[in-house]
């Protein structure tokens, strides 16, 4: 069993890359990844928290938090959470963010 630092990840923690192989990925999903990339950069800012001190707080490497954060991955549920445990907010305020629009038609 693996421990719980930031190089050695629970089960349950995945980061995808904005396109998984077969998978074909619109330029508007690229966008909301951009975008949320942003928003968490600014929240995590705003805490004045560096990657390697946000890492410490929520089980993630601070080099995919980097990725995140520049939007070349796709998280999962989990991940969110362990992210808004680390900046200490509900993780439906991490989705909080303009261009992130549920009614968007494909």
């Amino acid at each position: 069993m693996l421990g719980n630092s930031p190089t050695h990840f629970p089960d349950y923690y995945f980061i995808f890359p904005v396109q998984l192989p077969g998978q074909m990925i619109s330029d508007i999903d690229k966008e909301v990844l951009i975008l949320f990339g942003k928003h968490l950069k600014s929240l995590r800012l705003a805490k004045k928290l560096t990657y390697r001190k946000m890492a410490l707080r929520c089980n993630i490497d601070y080099g995919d938090i980097q990725k995140i954060e520049s939007g070349k991955v796709n998280i999962t549920i989990l991940t969110l959470r362990e992210l808004a445990k680390a900046l200490e907010l509900a993780p439906n305020s991490l989705l909080d963010f303009d261009g992130f629009n549920l009614s968007d038609s494909r």
